[in-house]
């Protein structure tokens, strides 16, 4: 429960610290006191928008700051725990925020800062509020879906919740799907003709470097050929090293083995070596005559081949014939990825279409559960209806089959509702006047079970557009509410005030200077009473206004109402 909530330089407010209690509080003042300015405070306090002009004039910073007790609320502290929320006060939650003129908004935890989304996840837990024109707010798709669950069996619970990891599985899938489908097919394109182009090409890196080796080859092989020859020519021409060896070999075998100055067998034999040496040389030399030796068809292929080596970097922006094959084994290894992710996105559409066989499956089982809770929740508001003053009501959850699979199953929610006898039941939010929505919503608000885990409600002017006995069976389901909430109401009629556990009261001051409100504690009876009085009209202290008063107190209390 809200126990404390400390108010500084907010609107009117200088610096206030109101202590709430369990039960039924109430909050009464003249209009223009500033009764709403207490829901304001704490719409900021748990993570609502705010306005520069809430700032106290002539400060620079506003705060409040709420003190929650969960005592009582064991599950609840534990909850906050599992957030990660910080517990240094045992079963006491400190919430506060602060606004600049600067427009700077701090909010703490326990004293620590946190993010503002923390601080609505937090605040979601601790307080629901309930004001003018939140009516469509609470009317919503998927409020409407969340209150016709709470009535749902321990079986429909555990097949939306089965429903839900599933529906969250699929999503998944999807969004996996989606990044591997972004530009996959366009890229996969890309790359096969990148190495459709390098294949026509005939780019591999060991064809590439034997023309680039051949094509040097060629670049030079005019010298080359040149020195062979000339070679060949000393070799194998008339006056060669081969025919002149010849003839000195013929010479000397015309000198006889004992020739006095040398031994022409010892010299022949040399001779004889050398000239095998010259034959192998001269092998050799025409070898690489051949080797050298181009025709004019071979010369203009290798030429139109290394340009289209030459006009693949250019097209790739690469410097070198390095840098291209490294080029073709990146296309080749990123279009092997891209073929794999394919593969993978096929697996997941099989996956996702099989989930979602089992999803749809589930969403008729959830949709025949919520039939079920749907009857539940039509007794239940009927009867709820019928103690505010809504004597001949029917009401209709209704259910439509959407097409295609939703967060929380196939159904979409509407309430239906007549008012009237003879009146066709229509959607509650277009036929049903201000106060008489206020009053369904809070019927809803004291049969839905998911509200027993939430320690504070918060009523703002829910009394709209009602009066009489009306008032008081709107005074009596909130006392009734009180049981298992704090309640904290903010209204103009008697009838609901004198339900009242606890009645505070605002009160606006005035000097030469400024002007102030205060927040008053009605702890005696006399006191309430003349409050009462004063919210029937009574300015005078009349006393027949002030016996109707007490006569009030004791009919509430008396339960003749």
């Amino acid at each position: 429960m809200l126990k404390t909530l400390v108010i500084k330089n907010f609107i009117i407010v200088d610096y206030q610290e109101i202590e709430l209690q369990p039960g039924f509080n109430i909050v009464t003042g003249e209009t223009g006191t500033g009764k709403s300015l207490l829901v304001n405070a704490l719409l900021f306090l748990l993570g609502g928008r705010y306005r520069e002009e809430w700032i106290r004039q002539g400060k620079d910073v506003a705060s409040v700051e709420g003190c929650f007790d969960l005592e009582k609320h064991i599950d609840l502290w534990e909850t906050l725990q599992s957030l990660g929320i910080p517990t240094d006060i045992p079963k006491k939650i400190v919430v506060s925020r602060e606004i600049t003129k600067a427009g700077k908004s701090k909010t703490r935890l326990n004293g620590r800062t946190v993010p503002l989304q923390i601080l609505k996840t937090v605040a979601s837990l601790l307080i629901d509020v309930y004001a003018q024109g939140d009516q469509i707010r609470f009317l919503n798709q998927e409020n409407k879906i969340h209150i016709l669950d709470t009535f749902l069996s321990a079986q429909g619970r555990e097949t939306k919740e089965k429903y839900h990891a599933l529906f969250g599985e699929i999503q998944s899938l999807r969004e996996r799907v989606k990044a591997l489908n972004q530009g996959q097919e366009q890229h996969i394109a890309e790359y096969q003709a990148i190495l459709q182009e390098m294949e026509e090409a005939k780019i591999d890196p060991q064809r590439v470097e034997a023309i680039e080796e051949e094509f040097r080859r060629l670049s030079s092989s005019q010298g080359y050929l040149e020195v062979i020859h000339a070679l060949l020519s000393l070799l194998w021409e008339e006056e060669g090293f081969l025919a002149r060896l010849a003839r000195i070999k013929g010479t000397l075998r015309n000198l006889p083995d004992e020739f006095p100055f040398f031994s022409p067998p010892s010299v022949l034999e040399t001779l004889e070596r050398v000239e095998v040496d010259l034959y192998e040389l001269a092998n050799h030399v025409q070898r690489a005559r051949e080797a050298f030796s181009f025709s004019p068809e071979r010369i203009e292929e290798l030429e139109r081949e290394i340009g289209e080596i030459e006009r693949l970097k250019r097209k790739y922006r690469l410097l070198t014939t390095r840098q291209l094959l490294a080029f073709r084994e990146e296309v080749m290894e990123e279009l092997k990825r891209r073929e794999q992710e394919a593969e993978e996105r096929n697996m997941f559409l099989q996956r996702e279409e099989t989930l979602m066989r089992e999803l749809t499956a589930l969403g008729r089982s959830l949709s025949v559960e919520r039939a079920k809770a749907a009857q539940t929740f039509r007794q239940a508001m009927e009867e709820a209806m019928k103690d505010l003053a809504f004597r001949q009501v029917e009401f209709i959850p209704l259910l439509e089959q959407c097409n295609e699979p939703q967060e929380y199953g196939f159904d979409r929610v509407s309430f239906l509702v007549s008012l009237n006898p003879g009146e066709l039941p229509q959607p509650v939010e277009d036929i049903a006047s201000g106060g008489e929505l206020s009053r369904i919503i809070l019927a809803m608000k004291s049969i839905a079970p998911s509200l027993q885990s939430v320690p504070t409600l918060i009523f703002d002017e829910i009394d709209q557009g009602i009066g009489g006995k009306t008032a008081f069976w709107v005074g009596s389901k909130l006392k009734r509410l009180a049981r298992h909430h704090q309640v904290i109401c903010i209204t103009h009629l008697p009838q609901i005030a004198a339900f009242a556990d606890h009645h505070l009261k605002v009160e606006k001051w005035t000097d030469a200077e400024k002007t102030w409100t205060q927040v008053a504690y009605l702890r005696e009876r006399g006191e309430r009473i003349e409050e009462l009085a004063r919210m029937m009209g009574d300015e005078e202290h009349n006393l027949s206004a002030l016996q109707y008063a007490e006569i009030l107190l004791e009919k509430v209390n008396n339960g003749d109402h």
